[in-house]
């Protein structure tokens, strides 16, 4: 049974992977490929849970595979994940350039001064969320770049 329903699910992901919206609220994954035109809560849910349950958002991250892009600039695996997980939190953080998962980045990117790296990305708070569609790999790069 478990072999049928991956084979099912492996299908269903190359059948409308061509054709799948990427959704931000439900980032990259097998849920997001599977689950077309998420413009309902409960899709969303759907989209959301199966990426979670199938456990290969971290992997598409990684690799740049499964409807996820990789940063360009060299972080962790636990960073790419965070910033996937957190971007619409993130985002409201470093706008007020402070906050617990703004917190949580700069301890996992090592950052000593978290006032001085809060400050400074909320000054370049539009380059980092440039558009409503942006990545989260773009986004890593950014904060990278800018926190220098």
């Amino acid at each position: 049974m478990k072999k049928i329903l991956v084979t099912a699910l492996t299908l269903g992901t190359l059948a409308v992977s061509a054709h799948a919206e990427r959704n931000l609220n439900t980032g990259c994954g097998l849920g997001s490929m599977i689950i077309d035109n998420q413009n309902t809560v409960a899709k969303q849910v759907v989209a959301a849970t199966l990426n979670s349950l199938s456990g290969n958002q971290t992997f598409g991250i990684t690799t740049g595979t499964m409807g996820c892009e990789k940063p360009t600039l060299l972080v962790s695996r636990e960073v790419e994940v965070f910033v996937a997980d957190n971007m619409d939190d993130l985002a409201t953080d470093i706008a007020m350039g402070e906050g617990e998962r703004l917190d949580t980045l700069a301890a996992m990117l090592g950052v000593k001064d978290k006032a001085a790296f809060g400050a400074k990305l909320k000054a370049n708070f539009d380059k980092i969320y440039a558009s409503a569609d942006v990545t989260s790999a773009k986004v890593i790069d950014r904060i990278v770049t800018i926190a220098g």
